[in-house]
């Protein structure tokens, strides 16, 4: 475990020091920050947009930097030769693809907290100052729902670091970005996909489509933003169910990441 723990911090310097991620968190920051001057638009729908826009681009930004630090991260080691340092040592190949993803989680935890505190802030000097407003036209500030679709969220860019870790196991970081953001497509569609099998009648493109749902997560199921603008029931089950199931998926990644890296060979 200590081990692990000292790839993970590693992981998390070395991800800090990635321009990547100060590009992609402060257009991030503007982003959010921007919510406020749509709001001006409608008067009925500025806490709509406040929320929605910014939690919108927490979900973005938060998937870009999943994609662009989870895609390089193992792929450098290997490029730049470090990784024979590393195998030199005692430590041992699982340990290093489990410690990279938790720098990695951690680096996207302290990102997704910093722009949530920002987003909340934000949404704070929007509705104060109307929250009788707000409490007629919305029926709540919902701020409980708030911090759970930040959650659920959050939730999301773990299964996306995972993708991200397991393609650039075995492929060039072009290649796995564009192949992680067609498994978000997929992902985020994976329902309608069914229902479209269905609608076709086809037993062959059925059970295909069966094949991807279970194999690609239904990501849509981290999306609850419409909760956290007009409220609605999140329950504690709900949110357990949703842990979990991501969890699952983290798992399966994480043992095809690590069974990929087992077999590689470093010339």
């Amino acid at each position: 475990m200590k081990k692990i723990l000292l790839v993970a911090s590693n992981a998390f310097l070395e991800a800090r020091r990635d321009r990547v991620l100060y590009s992609l968190a402060l257009f991030a920051l503007i982003m959010i920050l921007s919510s406020l001057v749509f709001s001006t638009i409608s008067a009925e729908q500025y806490n709509k947009i406040v929320k929605d826009f910014g939690l919108t681009a927490i979900s973005l930004f938060g998937i870009l930097i999943s994609i662009f630090l989870g895609t390089s991260l193992v792929y450098k080691e290997i490029e730049k030769k470090t990784v024979y340092n590393i195998f030199s040592k005692p430590i041992e190949r699982y340990e290093f693809i489990i410690g990279k993803y938790l720098g990695l989680a951690l680096t996207i935890l302290v990102i997704t907290v910093s722009m949530c505190l920002i987003l909340f802030f934000v949404v704070l000097y929007a509705e104060l100052p109307r929250t009788k407003f707000i409490e007629y036209y919305y029926g709540g500030h919902y701020f409980l729902e708030f911090f759970l679709a930040i959650y659920f969220e959050y939730l999301e860019f773990l299964i996306v670091i995972g993708v991200a870790i397991v393609l650039s196991s075995f492929t060039t970081p072009i290649l796995a970005i564009l192949l992680t953001f067609l498994f978000i497509s997929i992902g985020r569609f994976s329902a309608d996909i069914m229902l479209l099998a269905e609608e076709i009648q086809s037993p062959l493109v059925l059970l295909f489509s069966k094949i991807i749902y279970i194999a690609i997560p239904n990501l849509d199921k981290f999306n609850i933003r419409s909760e956290a603008v007009y409220g609605g029931n999140i329950s504690l089950q709900l949110v357990f169910n949703t842990t979990v199931y991501a969890l699952i998926y983290v798992c399966i990644f994480l043992l095809l990441s690590i069974l990929i890296f087992q077999k590689k060979e470093f010339k």
